[in-house]
């Protein structure tokens, strides 16, 4: 988020070059209606009222055909927009917008190499294409003239614009570059603020804070009348998170002008970035407000309520805006987001505001977010139907699809599978996540519980005894491995369970109130076993350790009793199994099966005694 800022301010600040005066009278020249109109629509993007903007410059570009400039104003303003919010924009769509713009530019006029620096831009953003850039920014540069003295305003426009372009992907770092142009230019043209603008931005992506600042106080001492450089300054006391020294500049940003709309959007994100939601729902209102409360402003709104996490309030404004207008499909999108990420969230409404943007949208226009959002609606929606669980899992994975770097998605997609009892996939996708770096403590765990549930037992163990080399107090491991040998001897005949069961005693040790889960299923399986070996000391001695186990657990110790009371029976000592039933009976009452078994062994014993 800092570096799209980042990148908004720097494209911000060189707005308005085509206002500068182009005589040194004076005598303010007089200005023709075509430059008032474009001035007009510069002015709009600086307030950034992106939607107003584009028609303004649509107006111009039928006005006067031939204008290469507006194409390049009007296609940097594209980009401009993308930055604003790259939640809601496509970055194919809207980039491919601005780059038919400078070449339609270009061809209008050739000689204006604007567009050139246009097009190499493009190359940046999209791509992150280098090579392709320079051969744009090359064209650029070489219509310079070779000796300074012959070098003008407009060359320092070019140059500017030259040294902005290089730092729009956060993935290349191109500063010398920029540098180089950005110093050119002021060689040039030292007095203009915009330039130290540019600068400040430029440090500032470098994170050098120092130059950053003195860059932009000296934009401020060459225009103290702009609020922009103290809305920068400003900003770079709010990455230092201290918003105590952030907030006197944007006051006097603000005071500067009050009804310069940016700086209450500023203020609204910079409080965002702080975590004070309320001051920047203010703070955003007031911006709405500034800018005639039209849609445009009030979807910047909801926007900015979404990021505030005001979702309640952010899916009642859009649903107000849809309600008198449904053409801006991306809403849709945003309303699915708040249903979801709302408390306590809409699910079945999300579902069907994300189904009806992806039935409006262009495939351009998708961004792996839409999927992921559809995919935890559809998964939490599904409630054990597997038809919309079969959706969510192809929802995202074609999240993951778009965005193959997202291995935090690849480990949800991989935990939704093992919960959503899918295990092969659940393998196959924490396999995959582990690939691509990411490897957590419990990853082998969940593989080897998969190939337990799916029956390939010597997968499961070989898993498991891995773990216990790694991870040797592991005892969810001990335990799956008792439970593998176990179902690897469902009749214990083999007694391969047997001693896996009690290393597990052993490691657990003295720490039975920790491990009693684990504990409670030894003792029963030990029991059991020496039960069926006829063993019935060894069997009662285990079943009585479970009995003490827990003392507030009265279904483990009547599981126990029973089992005593069994061994008793078999050893035909009628006496003590009664005397068990009646221990069973005395903790749950109502239990009709020791109650039928007393009275059959008062018989059996009042029998015995007669035959004696």
């Amino acid at each position: 988020m800092k570096r799209i800022l980042a990148m908004l301010f720097m494209l911000l600040a060189l707005t308005a070059f085509s206002q500068k005066k182009k005589s040194s009278s004076k005598v303010d020249p007089v200005v023709s209606p075509f430059d008032q109109k474009l001035n007009a629509a510069l002015n709009l993007v600086a307030s950034e009222q992106y939607e107003g903007a584009g028609l303004a410059f649509e107006d111009l570009l039928k006005s006067d055909p031939g204008n290469a400039e507006v194409n390049y104003y009007y296609g940097e303003t594209v980009i401009k927009e993308y930055f604003s919010d790259t939640l809601s924009n496509s970055m194919k769509e809207m980039i491919t917008k601005s780059e038919n713009l400078f070449r339609k530019g270009i061809q209008k006029d050739s000689l204006n190499k604007l567009n050139e620096v246009g097009l190499g831009a493009v190359c940046i953003i999209l791509q992150g294409d280098t090579i392709a850039a320079d051969k744009f920014f090359n064209k650029a540069e070489a219509s310079l003239p070779v000796k300074q003295k012959n070098l003008t305003i407009k060359d320092a426009l070019l140059l500017t614009k030259l040294g902005y372009s290089q730092l729009l992907n956060d993935k290349i770092t191109r500063y010398k570059k920029a540098q180089n142009y950005l110093n050119r230019a002021k060689e040039i043209d030292p007095e203009n603020p915009k330039i130290y603008l540019a600068l400040g931005d430029m440090y500032l992506q470098k994170n050098d804070g120092k130059n950053a600042l003195a860059n932009y106080n000296k934009a401020l001492s060459l225009n103290p009348k702009s609020p922009l450089p103290k809305i920068k300054i400003g900003n770079i006391y709010i990455r230092a998170s201290n918003l105590t020294a952030a907030r006197p500049y944007l006051d006097e940003a603000r005071g500067i002008d009050s009804t310069f709309a940016p700086v209450y959007r500023e203020l609204g994100e910079l409080y965002t970035m702080a975590g004070q939601f309320n001051l920047a729902k203010t703070n955003f209102r007031k911006f709405l407000d500034l800018s005639g409360n039209n849609t445009p402003a009030k979807i910047q709104y909801a926007k900015a309520l979404f990021r505030s996490k005001d979702y309640s309030t952010a899916l009642t404004t859009i649903e107000e805006i849809l309600a008198v207008d449904k053409s801006r499909n991306y809403l849709n999108r945003l309303a699915g987001y708040c249903c979801y990420d709302k408390k306590p969230p809409e699910l079945v409404k999300g579902k069907m505001y994300l189904e009806t943007f992806f039935k409006n949208a262009d495939p351009a226009s998708i961004i792996p977010r839409d999927f992921l959002y559809y995919s935890r609606t559809l998964y939490k929606v599904a409630n054990k139907d597997s038809v919309i669980l079969g959706r969510a899992f192809t929802a995202f994975e074609k999240a993951y699809e778009m965005d193959p770097k997202n291995v935090s998605l690849a480990s949800e997609i991989a935990s939704d599978y093992y919960y959503s009892r899918m295990y092969e996939k659940a393998i196959l996708w924490i396999n995959l996540k582990n690939q691509k770096g990411r490897k957590d403590k419990d990853d082998l765990m969940l593989i080897g519980k998969s190939y337990y549930q799916l029956k390939q037992y010597h997968n499961a163990d070989s898993i498991f005894n891995k773990i216990i080399v790694e991870q040797p107090d592991n005892m969810q491991a001990y335990l799956y491995i008792a439970r593998t040998a176990s179902s690897m001897d469902p009749t214990s005949e083999l007694g391969l369970a047997q001693p896996k069961f009690e290393a597990l005693v052993e490691k657990a040790g003295t720490k039975t109130t920790e491990y009693a889960k684990e504990l409670q299923e030894s003792y029963t399986y030990l029991g059991f076993y020496y039960l069926q070996k006829q063993d019935y000391s060894a069997s009662k001695s285990w079943y009585k350790k479970l009995y003490e186990l827990d003392p507030a657990n009265k279904q483990w110790q009547i599981q126990s009793l029973k089992s005593q009371a069994l061994i008793a029976y078999k050893e035909k000592n009628y006496v003590e199994a009664r005397d068990l039933y009646t221990e069973i009976k005395k903790l749950d009452p109502a239990d009709l099966d020791a109650a039928k078994a007393i009275q059959d062994l008062t018989k059996a014993i009042n029998a015995a005694q007669k035959k004696k």
